[in-house]
């Protein structure tokens, strides 16, 4: 369940740097007109993946 989760918040991440936007809920976030929310965000969804990777690799 980890790697799932791993993969899934690593793939949001590589989508949104490679489009500079993405979608959330209501919230549009856009690099060219918010650039220190999207960067705050992409940092935040970067960890989590990095987080679960990890625990993927303690749990095995």
């Amino acid at each position: 369940m980890a790697l799932l989760l791993s993969l899934l918040f690593f793939s949001l991440f590589s989508s949104a740097i490679l489009r500079g936007k993405f979608s959330y809920g209501k919230g549009d976030y856009v690099f060219r007109e918010h650039p220190i929310q999207f960067i705050a965000v992409l940092v935040f969804i970067f960890s989590l993946s990095v987080l679960c990777f990890y625990q993927f690799l303690t749990q095995s």
